[in-house]
């Protein structure tokens, strides 16, 4: 299938990105999506949708449903209801059309390549199935019980992570794919849901969109803003605590990865939720403008000194749990490669040039 294929003509007039529905990723005879010609669309798109038959739109010479004078009909409401609980992913096409509304067709196509592109292979993943169209990746989200009041929740290559107190929860990240994790984590827990970002990266910001307003270091607010994401940002630091009931959390900042990269530990279950910083036997990321290699040796440093107050760390990548006698093993690995003393590999990245550090119990990629 061909790479990063959203584009404008498959936005439906509901609002629905038809390039993210398995019959437009189909290898034999694609549909064309909802505007294009009958040839290849489902028997239910082509001769019974309410919305591509409405009248009222085809006499108005309506675009966009929104544009009618009785949006939202029930037509939409259904479809509305149906992608945002039926399948593995979340797709909103009300959501879509006030994107389109405020930021333009432009950047709302951009946004869509960067939410349902593929990290590994760069194709698209499938809404109703969860899998990319090019390599067969899983992205939905497998919701897995830690104990009664922690979950983790995989998402294809990335995790996060739910915890709940007596009084409150938290999402610690909303993973890269889902478009419901509050969703998810109300039902979970039956209480308010707060959420907090480990960085900004956007692997761990995909359902930001359901909340108001978010926990994050604000060294990470510029690059958060800059992927044209919204809401309001409520500032932690370094030695803050957030307090869910009984259940007490501790900001830590790890500067390096991102600027403001921060892990959370939950004191009385001495477990160190570590963000990206933190990995055994996956891939560090350390290339580009915002990643500092000295800044993350020096919150290693700080953390090796923070060991005594944890058992475990569970990273947003690799294996999991981890530890924390890997805390050493990376600023080490990180000391030799600024030193010199470790071979890297050039690669292509996505069009990037990078070099690999391949340490064997992990693996930097860092700038050439």
């Amino acid at each position: 299938m061909e790479k990063n294929a959203v584009r404008a003509e498959m936005i439906a007039p509901c609002g629905l990105d038809c390039s993210i529905c398995s019959r437009a990723l189909a290898e034999k005879d694609p549909c064309p999506g909802c505007l294009g010609p009958d040839e290849n669309k489902p028997e239910f798109c082509s001769k019974r949708c309410g919305i591509i038959l409405c009248r009222k739109r085809q006499e108005n010479g309506y675009t966009y449903c929104d544009e009618c004078p009785d949006y939202p009909c029930a037509d939409v409401e259904e479809k509305e209801s149906r992608y945002t609980s039926k399948y593995p992913l979340y797709e909103s096409p009300g959501k879509n059309l006030r994107e389109i509304r405020k930021n333009g067709m432009e950047k709302f196509l951009e946004k869509e390549r960067n939410e349902w592109t593929c990290g590994e292979c760069g194709h698209i993943v499938s809404v109703h199935t969860g899998i990319c169209s090019g390599c067969g990746k899983q992205y939905g989200a497998q919701v897995i019980p830690v104990s009664e009041d922690t979950w983790r929740i995989e998402n294809g290559m990335v995790r996060f992570f739910l915890l709940k107190g007596t009084e409150k929860a938290l999402l610690i990240d909303t993973g890269m794919t889902v478009r419901h994790a509050r969703k998810i984590a109300e039902a979970l827990t039956g209480l308010p849901v707060l959420l907090l970002n480990t960085h900004a990266d956007r692997d761990h910001t995909g359902s930001n969109g359901e909340f108001d307003a978010f926990f994050m270091h604000p060294d990470d607010e510029a690059h958060y803003r800059a992927s044209g994401q919204d809401g309001r940002i409520v500032p932690v630091r370094d030695g803050d605590e957030i307090d869910l009931g009984n259940r007490v959390l501790k900001i830590i900042h790890l500067p390096g990865h991102t600027p403001g990269s921060i892990a959370v530990l939950d004191v009385s279950r001495r477990v160190l939720i570590s963000g990206d910083p933190i990995q055994e036997h996956g891939h560090i990321f350390m290339f580009g403008e915002r990643r500092n290699m000295q800044d993350y040796i020096s919150s290693l440093e700080k953390l090796e000194e923070r060991i005594p107050e944890f058992d475990e760390i569970w990273p947003s990548h690799s294996d999991i749990p981890l530890h924390p006698d890997c805390i050493r093993r990376l600023r080490d690995g990180a000391e030799q490669i600024v030193n010199g003393e470790a071979e890297g590999k050039e690669t292509d990245f996505f069009g990037q040039k990078i070099k690999v550090y391949d340490l064997g119990f992990t693996a930097f990629l860092c700038n050439r």
